[in-house]
């Protein structure tokens, strides 16, 4: 009758259930046991990066007394730079969801590359650095939880959240000092951060993840509008150099569409008016 029996509906219907059953439980299918991490050591793991402490970002400076201040200044002024040269040097790779997406090697002995991402957002430049700044919830739906660890000045900050991963992946914590600055020339915002250890932000999360260089440059576009551009390079813990190079940018362009897919504009129902 060229209809499926008894026996082939049943089948079908068993496969079906169970593919329905391990998508159900994903977390614990793709669990990696214990015993195994802990023989998995490798050069990589070996070869981590450390955060440093706050006295010790200042002895970076090559300038006497240095400090975290002059350090964080150091890294906005060289983003402004940047900016102002139309970011040169960077290679621009293929993207998702109207992104824009580069990067460009580092040669400080670490194989990650540092990656660019782009985008233009339905919002003022301030209102874009809020929703970064403290609006994580309505933009990552990895968001855990969060703490102000030391309020340092009205614009500086030890901030420590913490992200979840899907199996076998651990949730990370990551513990980081932030500035932001919001009176800028030409109407530009900025928010940098880079990992560090402080002794009032134990571990949160499984894994302290490290982030090595993260910066927001968000500069107005004409009527309300805003260009938001993320410069990042973090260590996740957990992937090969390999994984970076081919996964982790287009990561970096998925976040920022997803802060600009946050600011979703009104729609009035109705015959459009003129008043």
């Amino acid at each position: 009758t060229g209809k499926p029996d008894q026996k082939d509906l049943s089948e079908n219907l068993a496969a079906t259930q169970g593919l329905a059953h391990m998508i159900m439980e994903c977390n614990k299918l793709f669990e990696v046991p214990h015993e195994m991490i802990t023989q998995s050591r490798n050069s990589y793991v070996d070869a981590e990066v450390h955060s440093p402490t706050l006295d010790e970002l200042g002895k970076q400076m090559d300038e006497e007394g240095g400090n975290y201040q002059m350090y964080l200044e150091t890294l906005m002024q060289n983003l402004q730079k940047e900016a102002k040269e139309k970011f040169k040097g960077w290679v621009t790779c293929s993207s998702i969801e109207n992104t824009e997406l580069a990067y460009r090697k580092v040669g400080d002995g670490n194989p990650l590359r540092l990656w660019k991402a782009s985008v233009e957002v339905e919002a003022p430049p301030s209102v874009v650095l809020n929703r970064v700044l403290r609006e994580r919830h309505l933009w990552d739906e990895d968001f855990l939880q969060w703490k102000v660890v030391e309020t340092l000045d009205k614009q500086t900050e030890v901030y420590q959240y913490v992200l979840n991963s899907m199996a076998p992946h651990p949730v990370r914590d990551f513990v980081v000092l932030r500035t932001w600055r919001t009176d800028l020339p030409k109407g530009m915002c900025m928010l940098v951060a880079i990992s560090v250890e402080h002794e009032e932000a134990p571990l949160m999360g499984a894994v302290r993840a490290i982030v090595m260089d993260s910066q927001y440059l968000i500069e107005p576009c004409g009527s309300g509008k805003a260009r938001l551009t993320h410069i990042c390079r973090i260590d996740l813990k957990g992937h090969s150099p390999e994984w970076y190079n081919k996964g982790f940018g287009h990561l970096c362009a998925a976040e920022v569409a997803r802060i600009r897919n946050s600011f979703q504009p009104l729609i009035a129902e109705g015959p459009e008016t003129k008043i």
